[in-house]
């Protein structure tokens, strides 16, 4: 990709030579990456690339791990930039948030590689995607945040609703590029928009069933699937217990098999990997969540209704299930590839099921369920993340109010709200 400089003196400084140097490596970063994925680059492959010498490789990084994040940061850093150039370049609000949405999803449809780097291939090195996720959530949830609380009619954002919109978005290009679509984000600014415009609540319209209010204690409960008499029961709840004990990265698929008793050939018999049955937990944890909050949609008398109570059964079952809880949105990370396009598995088959028996949607319809999955999803994960466990019951109206709003416009869904609040359950 790039010509290597000129050896011997070149009139450059130490400091501008470095310079170059990084830059080509992040360019061949991404470039190695597009073509054969994180696991597969070597750094063979990126000084190749980059035209570095193996020797400048390492004086610059101790590893392909290092470049590859110092890459992701350059690529965050360069999305702020667009997005607040952008802004500062047009007049009037409205303006504004047109330009930054398009320059933001129009980047990402004309040079894809780099973005996918950072929402796709980055999911492929373990927990240190997670922190940095968590990082460039923040970076744009203050934009985000910053952006509305200059909008000029008073129209406001309910609490958490930055890291909605954040999550949402990030969901919908996550999608594209993780099935090589992303050419239809250039299309999407006025629907992504017309989404997040679902969440401005209007002046005047009291907002108190959003409050955070003192979370209930919950009692912990077993998983029904692990508690099955069988040998692939006791097989999962090994790959549960030991990677909650020594951490999933340490796992061999033998230590598994030892602790649920039985041979290392009759795990395999049942799972061809220790990958294979983490996402069987994972599959079991969602199919046993969606059974035990049926019966909450079922007995609604309303889709609203529906939406609040199921949202109540959920929250309470996850939280009910700590364990299973930090598997599905912490250790699911240290999967590598094989948790790429499943990270929102535990929220995305719970929402399917919400907005199956809901009206269509009145903002966004065409990215409205996507974006939904991952809003819910980051809040959860968020407050799984930080250890706020206890916290989540307390969020259920706010996560209800994600749902409802796209479908049912922002006054008619705390209407519902309030509605719900009077009939839910003690």
């Amino acid at each position: 990709m790039y010509r290597r400089l000129p050896h011997g003196p070149s009139g450059m400084a130490r400091e501008e030579v470095e310079r170059n140097q990084r830059s080509r490596l992040y360019g061949a970063m991404i470039e190695a990456v597009s073509r054969n994925g994180y696991q597969d680059t070597t750094v063979a492959h990126v000084i190749a690339l980059a035209g570095v010498s193996r020797r400048a490789f390492y004086e610059l990084f101790p590893n392909k791990e290092e470049c590859f994040l110092a890459t992701y940061d350059v690529m965050v850093a360069q999305a702020r930039r667009r997005v607040l150039h952008a802004w500062l370049s047009e007049h009037g609000w409205a303006n504004r948030m047109h330009a930054s949405c398009q320059s933001l999803l129009g980047g990402i449809a004309r040079a894809p590689k780099g973005p996918r780097l950072v929402l796709v291939e980055s999911l492929g090195i373990g927990p240190r995607a997670r922190e940095r996720m968590h990082l460039a959530g923040l970076v744009f949830e203050r934009i985000v945040a910053k952006a509305f609380s200059l909008a000029p009619d008073e129209v406001c954002f309910p609490q958490l609703t930055s890291r909605v919109v954040v999550t949402g978005v990030r969901n919908i290009v996550f999608n594209r590029l993780l099935e090589r679509r992303h050419r239809e984000l250039a299309e999407l600014t006025d629907e992504v928009l017309d989404w997040i415009e679902a969440y401005r609540i209007p002046p005047g319209l009291r907002m108190r069933t959003l409050t955070l209010a003192r979370p209930p204690h919950l009692p912990q409960a077993p998983a029904a699937f692990l508690t099955r008499d069988d040998k692939r029961a006791r097989v999962l709840g090994s790959a549960v217990h030991l990677t909650l004990d020594e951490g999933y990265a340490a796992l061999t698929d033998p230590q598994i098999a030892q602790f649920a008793g039985v041979s290392t050939e009759a795990f395999h018999r049942q799972f061809a990997s220790k990958e294979e049955c983490f996402i069987a937990v994972l599959d079991e944890f969602v199919a046993e969540t969606l059974a035990c909050v049926r019966p909450a949609m079922d007995a609604a008398a309303d889709w609203e209704h529906a939406v609040c109570l199921t949202t109540a059964a959920f929250v309470e079952h996850l939280v009910a299930h700590q364990a299973l809880l930090r598997i599905a949105f912490i250790d699911l990370f240290e999967v590598g590839p094989a948790m790429i396009g499943r990270m929102t598995r535990s929220v995305a088959d719970f929402i399917a099921m919400l907005t199956e028996q809901g009206p269509p949607p009145v903002r966004g319809p065409r990215v409205a369920q996507e974006a939904v999955t991952g809003a819910v999803w980051g809040v959860i994960s968020t407050f799984v993340s930080n250890d706020r466990l206890s916290r989540l019951p307390s969020l259920v109206d706010h996560l209800a109010f994600t749902v409802l709003a796209p479908y049912v416009g922002p006054r008619a869904a705390i209407e519902a709200l309030s509605s719900c609040g009077d009939r839910r359950p003690a």
